[in-house]
């Protein structure tokens, strides 16, 4: 008996199954697809977001670069001095009058010193940390580019169900006309181009 009820509020409590969508027309598909916005291409768009957030592959070689340069450049220090004395004597000798005379001296140093730290030419601890950062920044660069790609494609579907599909109601056509907007925002402000 309990199973019997259970299968009778199963069917009752299951979500009615979506109704299956209409497959388009291949003609209307194809035009469709040439009326979808040729520019930005997806590779303009990727390269734009690596640029634009400095993550390219060039910048990591620099960074690791000038880690190992810095090692051959030496620390310098430097140190500016200036001393003024005034320095009074009384004379009083026996028979002649008491003489005050007073020493006015000044005196400024400049000095500059240079050190190399040659060890640092054969390991320099600089050098792993700029590996692991041209490290972090090669995987922020994949992270974005999947992301940046994916927003990509989703308009690129979303405009094709606007010219293709009809929209069950209204909510779904604002909501794929706001949805389209979003990522077209999201994707100008990574890449600094139009869509």
């Amino acid at each position: 008996m309990s199973n019997v009820l259970s299968v009778i509020l199963s069917a009752l409590l299951a979500a009615p199954a979506p109704a299956p969508t209409p497959v388009p027309d291949p003609d209307a598909l194809e035009r469709a697809l040439q009326a979808l916005p040729s520019r930005p291409t997806i590779a303009e768009v990727q390269e734009a977001v690596v640029r634009r957030l400095a993550l390219g592959p060039r910048s990591a070689r620099r960074l690791l670069a000038r880690a190992r340069a810095a090692a051959a450049l030496p620390s310098v220090q430097g140190e500016y001095d200036q001393t003024i004395d005034r320095d009074y004597q009384l004379d009083q000798a026996a028979g002649t009058a008491d003489a005050l005379t007073q020493d006015l001296g000044a005196g400024r140093g400049a000095r500059l010193r240079a050190t190399w730290d040659l060890g640092r030419l054969i390991f320099n601890p600089d050098e792993l940390r700029a590996a692991r950062a041209a490290l972090d920044a090669a995987a922020e660069r994949e992270r974005v580019l999947v992301a940046v790609t994916q927003l990509y494609f989703e308009r690129q579907q979303l405009l094709l169900e606007i010219a293709l599909l009809p929209a069950r109601d209204g909510q779904e056509a604002i909501g794929r006309r706001v949805r389209v907007a979003e990522i077209e925002a999201v994707l100008t402000g990574l890449t600094g181009l139009r869509f």
